[in-house]
């Protein structure tokens, strides 16, 4: 386990729509005793084209953002990706197959935990996906959203922080649908059509685990408001047991809000990304502080703003900071804000 961050993330305090501007860099708290748990959380990642290049040559797309990743007590994010050598894929537009390297620098550079819990880990077939949860699992990573059965896809990971059990679930609401989704002794991901087994699965994790974090794919691509639906999906994740629901999928960032002491992030955008233009470049990293009692104390967004040459993300700071987290906390008519 990561050594804690005894303190609050440098960032802008979310709460509603609220933002507020603090130092650039993790200063240290003068209370080390402290047993809040921050967990870091990046969007959409793969390793393809101009990234794997800058991976080949010995780059770290990773390298901007790492202090974020690895000060946290557990960083995680989403692997919009397969990593694998099998070539039979599904009949698809898009197809990702990542450069393993990719792998290797996450792990450097402080990832803990990797979603699969996505439309495009199945990308070559439950073959490619049973191979890049060995390649993830060799690098001493654990995988959510995905697994090589239908119990092992839902079952939440569970990391003890401090004696605190956090559990973290991956949920496929955009998924590759029939072929790759986890049944039985099948691999795959998680599907997140299926309300009744999504509501045993969260209540399951909060039994074991006064913090329950729900990382999830779904929306509507390059939308920067979620719709109805995710607002009540999410509402009702919370009901059952979750702390916090991080999304994915948009590829645009969408706003972050407070319910009570809990949280939903809607969109993260991109994180490292093949992104060339556009609000496809927008990233960050989501930093959230949570109680051992499991209460949100505090979530604070970082954006970044990918390098179109090599996919990696480069924090921003004075007025660009500020101007990037207003715009990604939006007015939306579906969040009645």
């Amino acid at each position: 386990m990561k050594r804690a961050l005894a303190g609050l993330i440098a960032g802008a305090l979310l709460s509603g729509c609220a933002s507020q501007a603090a130092p650039e860099k993790p200063k240290a708290s003068p209370t080390p005793t402290a047993q809040n748990i921050t967990i870091a959380f990046g969007g959409d990642t793969h390793g393809v084209y101009q990234i794997s290049n800058f991976l080949n040559s010995g780059g770290n797309p990773f390298s901007a953002v790492s202090d974020l990743l690895s000060s946290a007590d557990i960083s995680v994010v989403n692997l919009e990706s397969a990593v694998t050598t099998h070539e039979i894929t599904q009949e698809k537009k898009y197809l990702f197959n990542s450069n393993p390297y990719l792998l290797d620098w996450m792990k450097t550079s402080g990832i803990d935990v990797v979603n699969l819990g996505n439309n495009h880990a199945g990308d070559y077939m439950r073959e490619g996906l049973l191979e890049t949860l060995k390649n993830i699992e060799d690098r001493n990573m654990q995988v959510i959203g995905a697994g090589d059965s239908g119990r092992e896809a839902w079952t939440a990971k569970t990391i003890e922080v401090r004696g605190t059990k956090v559990a973290l679930l991956g949920i496929a609401k955009i998924n590759s649908g029939v072929p790759t989704l986890a049944n039985g002794e099948l691999a795959g991901t998680t599907n997140g059509w299926d309300p009744k087994v999504i509501e045993l699965a969260i209540k399951a994790a909060a039994r074991q685990a006064k913090i329950v974090i729900v990382y999830t794919h779904w929306g509507v691509e390059e939308d920067r408001c979620p719709r109805k639906s995710e607002v009540e999906d999410a509402k009702a994740w919370l009901d059952w047991g979750a702390t916090a629901v991080i999304g994915s999928h948009p590829h645009r960032q969408q706003p972050a809000i407070r319910y009570g002491a809990k949280l939903v992030d809607y969109s993260l955008g991109n994180f490292v990304f093949y992104a060339t233009s556009g609000g496809g470049l927008e990233s960050g990293v989501g930093t959230l502080t949570i109680t051992p009692a499991g209460d949100v104390v505090d979530y604070q967004f970082h954006p970044a703003i990918i390098n179109p040459n090599t996919g990696a993300p480069v924090l921003l700071s004075g007025q660009q900071k500020k101007d990037a987290i207003s715009k990604k906390q939006r007015s939306c008519k579906s969040l009645g804000n």
